[in-house]
């Protein structure tokens, strides 16, 4: 880097022991962020203030400073304006997703990659101090990875659990994404899975509501049936999660079953119940 050091160096790292990887990504990122916004022209970052005027970029300027390294102002441009992949798609009609636009080839369209700037112009602050953008963009990716990582193991626990009881349970994309569908090539489940604490129930129930919506549209007669895993301490509760999800976040379609992390195995005889058929023996 050609300038004084990394800004967030002795930004502390809590996980570290646990998530060592998760760290290293977030250094490298910010570090390579820092290093293409502090060689802005000067009347887009002021070096003596440290500040970015993002109200003196048009979109055309956006469009040529992400190109410059996509992997990490994707990332960071996303974080900044605080849009998530479901907004993107709610607010801008953009079928947004990481692996794509980080790599920002010839394979994503170019009105794609208009979208995309026109969608982050709109939600930019004017302007922003060099380290206070990077220190907001390092503890959003932290927690974002962090969150993608333990749900995504928790999700072939899920998957594992199903299969082990001789059903065809796998994640699908096509034409949507659903975490565990049962069977996978026409589903009669369908299992939105995550992992949470109860401060960001409404996060999850909305998220849960979105996922409903999608799911009737494709899968018309598939079950619904969310599974959440929150912490040991907080299963008491798991009744006032029930009726707050029922009553306050239910969709037009309902929940068929709403379960926790202990009752998968109660669950199994629902399965038998809708007569959900099991792998063919061979």
């Amino acid at each position: 880097m050609n300038n004084e050091g990394f800004l967030l160096e002795d930004h502390p790292r809590p996980n570290y022991d646990e998530l060592p990887s998760v760290y290293a990504q977030c250094d490298n990122l910010a570090e390579r962020i820092q290093d293409v916004l502090t060689n802005l022209p000067e009347n887009i970052y002021d070096s003596e203030s440290e500040i970015i005027h993002f109200e003196a970029m048009d979109e055309r300027d956006l469009h040529s400073l992400i190109k410059e390294d996509p992997d990490a102002l994707v990332p960071f441009f996303t974080k900044i304006c605080g849009l998530t992949v479901r907004e993107f798609k709610r607010l801008h009609d953009l079928n947004f997703d990481y692996d794509t636009f980080r790599r920002w080839s010839v394979k994503l369209s170019t009105k794609k990659k208009e979208k995309f700037v026109h969608s982050i112009k709109g939600h930019l602050p004017s302007q922003i101090s060099i380290e206070a953008g990077l220190y907001t963009f390092y503890k959003m990716w932290e927690e974002h990875q962090k969150r993608h990582r333990r749900g995504a193991k928790y999700e072939q626990e899920v998957r594992e659990f199903f299969k082990s009881h001789e059903y065809d349970c796998e994640k699908i994309t096509d034409p949507i994404e659903i975490d565990a569908a049962i069977p996978s090539d026409e589903p009669q489940v369908a299992m939105p899975v995550r992992t949470g604490v109860l401060r960001n129930f409404d996060k999850r129930a909305k998220e849960f509501s979105a996922e409903n919506r999608e799911i009737t549209d494709k899968f018309s007669k598939a079950k619904f049936v969310v599974v959440f895993k929150i912490p040991e301490h907080e299963l008491e509760n798991r009744e006032e999660v029930r009726r707050k999800l029922e009553e306050e976040h239910e969709p037009p379609g309902g929940f068929d079953e709403i379960l926790f992390q202990d009752e998968l195995d109660d669950f199994l005889s629902k399965l038998e119940e809708w007569d959900v058929p099991k792998k063919p023996t061979k």
